[in-house]
């Protein structure tokens, strides 16, 4: 369950927790869940804050790093893909002309709590506009699938990239940052 605290009103999900780990203060909401906070339920230790995780993926540690390249005679597309399900499962996504749609990484994104505790925030993007998904700039609950995808296309010989940088986050009902991760994708269709 999400550490929630009453603040008069409301109980609200508290994103930022630091624990003493004999020397300094740390955060618990590093990627990956690095630290956790954990309680005895009776039987074994659980945790449960932060109750979310991004997990890293690419050559570059802390970042998702997403990409395709779709390569033909006469038609070629590129698709890359990003999607926070509202079932907790988090899935980094790839599909080109010979490729049908295959996870990179799936992983569960939702570890203790409801999803409804929870909001997605992807900034604009630096670079190419989304092709399609979910908003970016605003909170989204994540009781909802939410999705961006950047694809590429080429009809006839020729080339078409896409690329874009942006921030991931997953935020409290107050905006508050609970995890945060830079991603970078692109997506390449070249026809020879």
């Amino acid at each position: 369950m999400p550490l929630k605290v009453w603040d008069g009103s409301a109980w609200q999900v508290q994103a930022q927790i630091k624990v003493w780990n004999g020397s300094s203060w740390v955060a618990l909401n590093d990627i990956n869940n690095a630290k956790t906070a954990r309680v005895w339920n009776g039987s074994s230790w659980v945790q449960f804050h932060p109750g979310v995780q991004l997990q890293e993926f690419g050559a570059v540690p802390g970042e998702v790093e997403l990409f395709a390249f779709g390569l033909d005679f006469a038609s070629a597309f590129a698709e890359v893909e990003l999607i926070l399900d509202a079932n907790g499962t988090a899935k980094y996504r790839y599909s080109t002309n010979s490729t049908p749609t295959t996870d990179f990484l799936s992983y569960s994104w939702l570890l203790t709590g409801a999803n409804s505790d929870y909001y997605a925030y992807m900034d604009a993007p630096a670079g190419d506009a989304y092709t399609s998904g979910s908003a970016t700039g605003t909170a989204l609950q994540l009781n909802t699938t939410r999705s961006w995808i950047l694809g590429a296309s080429q009809a006839g010989s020729g080339s078409d990239s896409k690329s874009n940088s942006s921030t991931l986050r997953i935020r409290t009902a107050s905006g508050v940052d609970i995890v945060t991760i830079p991603v970078l994708m692109s997506a390449d269709a070249t026809v020879f």
